[in-house]
């Protein structure tokens, strides 16, 4: 199994080794691109066999770049290269998704249809192919096709003689944060907040705040000694710059066409052309890069497998595959097994990975509410963590755990809730976000005899507590039945075991604590969250109500996305009880 990382600017060396020498000319392959986005994709990198591998998520799927190989291609290549996309392919199967590659340019797609006959579907992506001009056309907007550019050029000039253009540095970083929210205001729609434009500010502050570790390249233009159009960068390759942001004060006619002119004089004559990235489909963005006459537009496709596993007919068989899983890591009696795969387990809750058309991983998010006062919160609650044996420390573990994370965000869970099986595996748990702020405690005295309105009064009384419906309740006293009938002498839980939660949605967590405490005015940081990247934000607290943003906040503190869990519950006893584990 191939071993990702989560990219990091650390990282910029290494990539640069694969990319800066090639030819492959994508904008998604600039580092200031990369690392920026990273919260957006959740992307991974990974070295295999001479070839450098992207993994990230778009939306809930798991998808992968072409692998990228140093300098340029050769045909001696081909054989190493194909057995890294077989590799890649088993990796996505392993996470239970269909291998699917996005932004693959035309000359790969080539080498993959010629490499691998009647494998893939590929349709071209016209909203996300790539902009690429010369340097020196847009330096200089010769011809008569670019007239009109020029025109415009030529009327800011005449408007403002003494503008100046100086190249972008940190310290004019405040002030191009001003431009673009100015921008902002003009530009976005009053009626609905579009997600494109937080997603561009958080990337565009990213750079910012990595400026020198990123390496990025800028430029500005200043009008009577104020900001008013700033651009950055970063190269693709050694010929090929990316622009990735260009803004301007919309009050100033022409100061985006003489942004856009300027940096590409004032940049370095090494880069021969400039890939302005993708129009995304939207009318207005693409008008706008074709009237500038692309040299190239550069085709990018997506690229699905003919033949997934995993589909509906072949449910049944994972479940199978994962009973067997249990069996053998859990030796539980066929009595509770059946019961818990009958009434229990459903296969939208199964989290799996495969090896070799082989389920070798598995656990279930059950759906469960935690009452947190008067607030109801959607959890999860994690059952039957198990890897086969000869899969154990290949990192299967982790990956799967990531995955069920990441899933569980976007099916707009709150919490992540588990009680390990053994005691070392709170350490693990512990590496994975949990803490040790839950609970299971032993059910109320005469639970067997209770009827689930009797239970349900009781669990209410609780403060915070995970809720159980009437089914799940008829389920836990079938279970105990089956306990009884194997050994007579069994008995209901009699003492506190300590179980861990995880937040896996960030915001939602702290609006109830907020909600909780509205006297309390808090900045706060949540960073290296690996599996949910999009909580790695600051937060505001006040007046009972949380802001994110991605602007840092004086006096913020910083809180790993276990240590916020720590800080949300510091002052509340969460419990669970009469769990099937």
């Amino acid at each position: 199994m191939i071993r990702f990382h989560d990219v990091k600017t650390t990282d910029r060396e290494l990539i640069q080794s694969y990319t800066l020498c090639g030819d492959r000319q994508n904008c998604d392959l600039s580092f200031a691109n990369i690392i920026s986005w990273r919260f957006l994709y959740n992307t991974q990198i990974a070295e295999v066999d001479g070839f450098l591998v992207f993994r990230f998520y778009t939306g809930h799927h798991l998808a992968y770049m072409a692998p990228v190989w140093k300098c340029h291609w050769d045909e001696s290549m081909r054989g190493r290269f194909a057995a890294v996309v077989r590799q890649m392919r088993d990796d996505a199967i392993t996470l239970g998704h269909p291998f699917l590659m996005l932004g693959v340019c035309s000359y790969m797609v080539g080498i993959l249809e010629s490499t691998f006959p009647d494998t893939f579907f590929i349709k071209p992506d016209r909203d996300h192919f790539d902009y690429i001009y010369t340097r020196e056309k847009l330096a200089t907007l010769s011809g008569k096709k670019l007239q009109g550019k020029r025109n415009h050029c030529n009327k800011f000039r005449k408007a403002y003689p003494d503008y100046e253009y100086r190249p972008l540095t940190k310290d004019m970083i405040p002030e191009c944060i001003a431009v673009e929210e100015n921008w902002r205001t003009v530009t976005k729609d009053d009626t609905e907040e579009t997600e494109e434009l937080s997603e561009e500010l958080r990337s565009m502050t990213r750079v910012f705040d990595l400026w020198d570790e990123i390496g990025a390249t800028g430029g500005t233009i200043w009008v009577g000694g104020k900001l008013i159009a700033f651009t950055f960068g970063c190269p693709v390759t050694d010929k090929v710059f990316d622009v990735c942001v260009e803004k301007a004060d919309t009050a100033y006619e022409g100061a985006f066409s003489i942004i856009n002119q300027e940096f590409a004089r004032h940049l370095p004559e090494q880069y021969e052309y400039m890939n302005r990235e993708e129009d995304l489909g939207l009318e207005g963005l693409r008008y706008a890069k074709l009237s500038y006459k692309p040299d190239i537009l550069l085709e990018k496709s997506v690229v699905m497998e003919k033949y997934p596993l995993a589909q509906e007919e072949t449910q049944e068989q994972i479940k199978e595959e994962t009973i067997a899983l249990w069996r053998n890591t859990f030796h539980d009696p066929e009595p509770f097994i059946r019961l818990y795969f009958s009434r229990v387990f459903k296969p939208e809750y199964n989290i799996i990975c495969q090896m070799n058309q082989r389920t070798v991983a598995a656990l279930q998010t059950l759906p469960y509410t935690l009452k947190y006062y008067d607030k109801e919160v959607r959890t999860a609650y994690i059952s039957g963590v198990s890897v086969l044996e000869e899969y154990r420390k290949q990192n299967v573990g982790n990956n799967l755990m990531s995955q069920a994370h990441f899933r569980l965000y976007h099916k707009d869970i709150v919490f992540a809730t588990l009680i390990p099986a053994e005691e070392w595996l709170y350490d693990w748990y512990g590496r994975c976000g949990y803490t040790q702020h839950i609970t299971c405690t032993p059910p109320p005295a005469g639970v067997d005899s209770m009827d689930f309105a009797a239970f349900d009064h009781w669990q209410q009384t609780r403060d915070c507590v995970l809720l159980h419906d009437e089914e799940g309740f008829e389920i836990i006293k079938e279970d105990y039945r089956i306990a009884l009938s194997i050994d007579p002498s069994a008995r209901r839980q009699s003492r506190n075991i300590p179980a861990m939660i995880r937040v896996i949605n960030a915001e939602k967590a702290l609006q109830l604590y907020a909600g909780r405490h509205p006297d309390r005015t808090e900045n706060l940081r949540v960073y290296n969250d690996s599996d949910i990247p999009m909580n790695n934000i600051y937060f505001q607290i006040r007046d009972g109500h949380v802001t994110r943003t991605n602007q840092p906040l004086p006096g913020t503190r910083p809180l790993t996305i276990t240590e916020l869990a720590d800080h949300i519950f510091r002052d509340d006893r969460l419990e669970m009880n009469l769990m099937l584990n």
